[in-house]
């Protein structure tokens, strides 16, 4: 039996929103610096990252490590992980939590991700619990129409690993394994699709646009 819904009076049918957002490559001048496991991360260029986009854009709330840092110390890898971005200070600052106390990350890149279980548990209002915890990534969108651009992709967590990462979870501590993303939906590419608590929508590519409307 199918579980998509087709859009009609009594649903909730959620405008349109788009993202411009790609990746945000590190290079020299780049630092991770840990105080009290809350990691600034200062990139040497603008980020683009904001909670508070124009109407109908998605924000971000969510950031992956896409490439290895070194020289880590204190607990956890930082490979693939997906942090909640806790406060963006500035244009080329933004906060995580971590107990990964030192690292690297000069040539690395960061990818912003999108949830859209938890999008529509905002757009819904759905999302009553304080920003972050764990049951907000629970349940799914049951249909999500999708026009991606070169920008973006759809991926999912096959072992079932993934949670973003902040002090609620997981202990407090970054895990010492990478979880592991497969593409569901390329770049450029368009489709329907339900996104359960392990599916992401992720900025991994090139400057584009993409779009998506969710049928709650």
């Amino acid at each position: 039996m199918s579980d998509l819904k087709i859009a009609v009076p009594g649903l909730d049918y959620f405008p349109e929103q788009s993202t411009t957002q790609f990746v945000i490559p590190l290079g020299a001048g780049a630092t991770w610096v840990n105080s009290n496991n809350i990691c600034t991360i200062t990139t040497n260029a603008a980020h683009g990252l904001t909670f508070s986009p124009a109407a109908n854009t998605l924000p971000n709330y969510f950031i992956q490590l896409a490439t290895a840092a070194t020289v880590l110390t204190g607990t956890g890898v930082l490979l693939n992980q997906i942090f909640r971005i806790l406060s963006i200070p500035s244009a080329t600052t933004f906060t995580v939590y971590s107990t990964v106390l030192t690292a690297t990350i000069t040539g690395t890149t960061f990818n912003p991700v999108f949830l859209p279980v938890f999008q529509s548990a905002l757009l819904s209002g759905a999302a009553n619990l304080p920003l972050g915890t764990t049951q907000q990534y629970y349940g799914s969108a049951q249909c999500v129409n999708l026009s991606l651009g070169a920008n973006c992709a759809v991926q999912y967590n096959p072992d079932n690993t993934f949670i973003p990462l902040d002090a609620t979870v997981n202990g407090g501590v970054t895990p010492s394994v990478a979880p592991t993303f497969r593409t569901l939906l390329a770049a450029s590419a368009s489709g329907q699709m339900r996104f359960g608590p392990q599916d992401i929508l992720i900025a991994n590519g090139t400057t584009a646009t993409s779009r998506l409307s969710i049928v709650a």
